[in-house]
């Protein structure tokens, strides 16, 4: 009963342990990656970034400026080495260029700045990563924290994504950009993981200090409305009941959290929609068990967990004409607009129902509120069903620069209730949703210079697509 046995028993117990040990070795470094540098006789630096994705190599030439990052740059000074004027379009920063949009309109003042972001949308990330504002467009003051919805989809080009995310980085290192990176949670296992895996490279290669939060999911309380969902009967069942979307949610954070001892502080939220505040404390049913989720996630995560949802006045479905009016609606302009009174402005009002709720999951009062995206669309939304469609006012210049004025000028504080610790600006360019048009971008597309308010009134984006220091890249 000794003997022999003890010591096979033993030697499979180490055997265990170097198995265990060689298999979380691999796990790390498949998280960290690699990089090599090779020096080469002309001067020029060749670095090999590997991950368990993708092998990046980049050849920087010693003599001179890497022309692709430079490549906004107008003027030069000594030997093409220090540039010194940027294109139209772009501020100096540091001896890089940056994007700004041109706008004939005096300044907007923005009020508590540090408590607001951008929204990166589609279109620019995929198309034109070089031309991130640096600054809130029609202001001096700077973007301080972005919004990504995902680090890079798969029906976009891959042989795309490199460069994409090399100016993606270099906007968030250089200006020292918090951001706050979601992972989508489909119907398809196999391409959440897939998006997963360009999560951990891209927070592993903007440093935690750079990464605001984790948000796992969007919107999925409205994915049974979705055409997708249609093809497979047992998604949304999978989804919730089944535990899938819980299930990622523990090993997303799990995973997120051996990157390193500095990622354990990273914020975890998953950003839900309007439609989840429809039961109390939220939507709790077979197509969306929002409640039970936002339990078991506040009882897993405590504090480090934070309450997310996207507000759009623009979109509510209570917007109405005005009484016996067939195209105005002053009152419901004025309701959607403002933002500083839970009584009296629509976003107020959701936000004290929102808190309402959180202190109902938790029995806490000082639980975080991040509002996902808010914005307004000019021209028209193609998505607009309600019957202010028929107003042409709503969807007015005049209306998107009100609407966007009274959201930097907001200082988060709401009259009667405990305002947003964040919020996101829907959007930086135009873009299409679920192939629809829509137009929340304060600039109009890639390649446009100008800002997309301007002081006349007919100063879209769409007058100034001649020029511009960027490519006509919309696919």
């Amino acid at each position: 009963r000794g003997g022999v046995g003890e010591s096979l028993g033993e030697a499979m117990q180490l055997g265990q342990s170097v198995v265990v040990s060689f298999g979380l070795a691999l796990l790390s470094l498949s998280l960290h990656g690699c990089s090599f540098l090779k020096k080469h006789s002309d001067d020029t630096t060749e670095t090999t970034t590997t991950s368990p994705l993708t092998v990046i190599t980049t050849t920087t030439t010693g003599g001179g400026p890497d022309p692709e990052q430079q490549q906004h740059c107008a003027e030069w000074e000594e030997g093409g080495l220090i540039c010194v004027k940027c294109a139209p379009g772009f501020d100096l920063v540091g001896g890089e260029c940056f994007y700004s949009c041109i706008t004939d309109m005096d300044d907007i003042k923005v009020v508590n700045s540090s408590g607001k972001g951008m929204c990166l949308d589609d279109t620019t990330l995929s198309n034109c990563s070089d031309e991130i504002p640096l600054v809130w467009p029609n202001t001096k003051e700077p973007i301080t924290s972005l919004r990504i919805f995902s680090p890079w989809q798969s029906s976009w080009p891959e042989e795309q994504r490199a460069k994409a995310w090399e100016h993606l980085v270099k906007f968030v290192r250089s200006n020292g950009i918090k951001v706050l990176i979601g992972t989508q949670i489909t119907c398809n296992e196999t391409d959440d993981d897939r998006d997963w895996r360009y999560v951990l490279e891209l927070m592993r290669t903007i440093g935690a200090e750079h990464v605001m939060g984790l948000a796992v999911g969007n919107e999925l309380e409205l994915l049974f409305t979705k055409p997708e969902v249609k093809s497979d009967s047992e998604c949304i069942h999978r989804l919730w009941k089944g535990g899938y979307f819980w299930r990622k949610t523990a090993d997303r954070v799990e995973e997120m959290d051996m990157l390193g001892n500095e990622f354990l502080r990273v914020p975890i939220t998953s950003v839900f929609g309007g439609y989840a505040l429809r039961d109390e404390p939220f939507v709790n049913d077979a197509n969306a068990m929002v409640a039970s989720y936002l339990a078991n996630a506040t009882a897993t995560f405590g504090s480090r967990w934070v309450f997310s949802l996207n507000v759009y006045p623009y979109f509510d479905p209570n917007n109405r004409l005005d009484p016996n009016s067939t195209d105005q609606c002053k009152a419901t302009i004025a309701r959607c607009t403002c933002m500083d009174d839970a009584r009296a402005c629509l976003t107020g009002s959701v936000i004290q129902v929102m808190r309402r709720k959180m202190q109902a999951v938790t029995n806490r009062t000082d639980d975080l509120l991040w509002i996902g995206e808010t914005g307004w669309s000019h021209p028209l939304s193609s998505t607009l069903s309600t019957p202010v469609r028929q107003c042409p006012a709503f969807s007015s210049r005049q209306t998107f620069e009100t609407y966007y004025r009274n959201f930097l000028s907001w200082d988060l504080e709401i009259t009667g209730v405990r305002g947003p610790d964040h919020i996101f600006y829907f959007t930086m360019r135009d873009s299409v949703n679920f192939g629809f048009h829509e137009h929340f971008g304060l600039v109009g597309h890639c390649g446009d210079t100008q800002c997309k308010l301007q002081r006349s009134s007919n100063s879209s984006s769409a007058d100034h697509r001649q020029g511009g220091s960027g490519s006509q890249l919309i696919v």
